[in-house]
């Protein structure tokens, strides 16, 4: 994965459509219960209002630092005006966005006392938008399309994404080969044909079913029912705790959602939404998607209400899961950045790593030891063989990889193509750079490259007695004998 395109997010703009509703907070303190009914008695202290439905996934891009395009209609009403103030407020681009008599603005109004929801209350009229705001949508289509990157469609089956609708958006989009990704609810998914991808969770899979999924097997064989049935690309499915199932072409593919404190899983559907329509015009994966959105969701369930991740919240989180370690030198010089610029030490060091031994694991500790955070370069095959001869490595460079990204002491990898650090030390900038003693009053080539940003390099004493040739002499030397 190459996380230096997250740079360039904010030129991403997603065309967002759907059910556009309010979340409206009273918040206060429960002491008593009321003498009139068996029912807690909420002292007032606040009340708070935000953009719900498909306003929350407009949340969550705009907190990924990406632009956003809305369409949708709601009530010229107090309610509607609060909802446009909030997109004047967010730079969203509503130009053609409705306000209509005729519709009534949805509300979800939530009571809660210590972060425990006692009621809600719904205001709504679930029906269709007007025909007029439908006309004038397909006669502006080629306007609203321009300059956006994807498209998301956020059904809360409150009426505005019908088929006719859906329909519209998606045979455009897929004219212009811009990804369409949709929040699903209910059982009609005709009206979803053709999309790029579908988010349904486990409960809006059985309702599209009209059955629980009972096992395994039977939520595999559900998946590719729905893929099938829809005519779409990816179905991502999201499983709370269990993560995201991706269903694709090729066999089913699970991402385990990251171990957290779960305080509110409220809008945690619509991060995931978010985090895949603004990743993926980035050039990301489907299975690198999956991965990002579980670690941007994990972010949000960590809080209460309808939150929102934002990109160095993902930083973050990617950074302390150590879920990406094999990273690409330019998603290096992105990582190195965002640490120091939190005051992180940055520790590099660099070597073949050909049959790992006690030896090796000393010096990832102590180098580990002199900083934050540990970034290893592994020499290629071809380097080694530069280094050290047609006979070497022992080990290929992908077995040696995945086996230094599975030390725990060990934040980054990269693979090293050249034959000595100089060029990665040039672009990422560690603030340490590791040697062992033996380099010591020898021409460092790396060393005035280091000093020239204010690096420095750190000699570090040698695991006597523990090498790879004394390995591969001991084996020779052993079976050599017996032939």
């Amino acid at each position: 994965m190459d996380l230096k395109q997250l740079k360039k997010i904010n030129e991403i703009k997603v065309l967002v459509f759907g059910d556009y509703m309010i979340d409206s907070y009273i918040n206060g303190d429960v002491r008593r219960i009321s003498p009139e009914a068996p029912v807690p008695v909420v002292e007032i202290k606040t009340r708070t209002k935000k953009l719900g439905g498909a306003g929350n996934v407009i949340n969550n891009i705009i907190s990924f630092g990406a632009k956003v395009k809305a369409i949708g209609c709601i009530g010229d009403d107090e309610n509607g005006h609060f909802i446009k103030e909030e997109f004047n407020k967010m730079n969203i681009d509503d130009a053609f966005f409705g306000m209509d008599k005729n519709v009534c603005t949805i509300v979800k109004t939530r009571i809660t006392a210590k972060k425990q929801q006692f009621l809600r209350l719904d205001e709504e009229q679930k029906k269709s938008l007007p025909k007029e705001y439908y006309d004038y949508i397909s006669e502006n289509l080629n306007n609203v399309f321009e300059g956006v990157n994807s498209l998301v469609i956020s059904d809360y089956a409150k009426g505005a994404v019908n088929e006719d609708f859906c329909q519209l958006l998606i045979e455009k989009a897929k004219s212009l080969n811009i990804a369409v990704i949709i929040d699903p609810k209910g059982t009609v998914y005709k009206k979803y044909k053709g999309a790029t991808v579908l988010t349904p969770n486990l409960k809006e899979l059985n309702d599209y079913l009209q059955y629980e999924v009972q096992s395994d097997s039977a939520l595999t064989e559900a998946g590719f029912k729905l893929r099938e049935d829809c005519e779409i690309e990816y179905l991502a499915l999201t499983c709370s705790e269990k993560g995201i199932s991706l269903f694709s072409k090729g066999p089913r593919e699970d991402f385990p959602a990251l171990a957290k404190d779960v305080i509110d899983v409220t809008g945690a559907g619509d991060t995931v939404v978010a985090s895949i329509a603004t990743l993926m015009p980035l050039g990301f994966s489907m299975p690198d998607l999956c991965k990002l959105a579980n670690q941007t969701a994990s972010v949000v369930v960590s809080k209460f209400g309808a939150a929102t991740c934002t990109l160095d919240e993902l930083m973050a989180t990617i950074e302390d899961t150590g879920e990406f370690k094999l990273i690409s030198l330019d998603t290096a010089k992105y990582i190195v950045e965002d640490l120091k610029n939190k005051g992180k030490t940055v520790v590099f060091t660099n070597g073949c790593f050909d049959l790992i031994h006690a030896g090796h694991l000393y010096s990832f500790k102590y180098a580990k030891s002199l900083g934050d955070v540990l970034i290893v370069a592994v020499n290629s095959d071809a380097s080694v063989k530069k280094n050290k001869g047609d006979l070497r490595p022992i080990i290929n460079q992908d077995d040696r990889i995945k086996m230094i990204c599975e030390l725990e002491c060990v934040d980054y990898v990269i693979l090293m193509e050249d034959s000595n650090p100089v060029n990665i030390i040039k672009n990422i900038k560690p603030n340490i750079s590791v040697k062992g003693e033996d380099w010591k009053n020898k021409n460092v080539p790396e060393q005035k490259i280091l000093e020239s940003y204010g690096g420095k390099i750190e000699f570090i004493p040698l695991y006597q007695g523990k090498s790879t040739t004394n390995i591969i002499e001991k084996i020779l030397k052993v079976y050599g004998s017996n032939e």
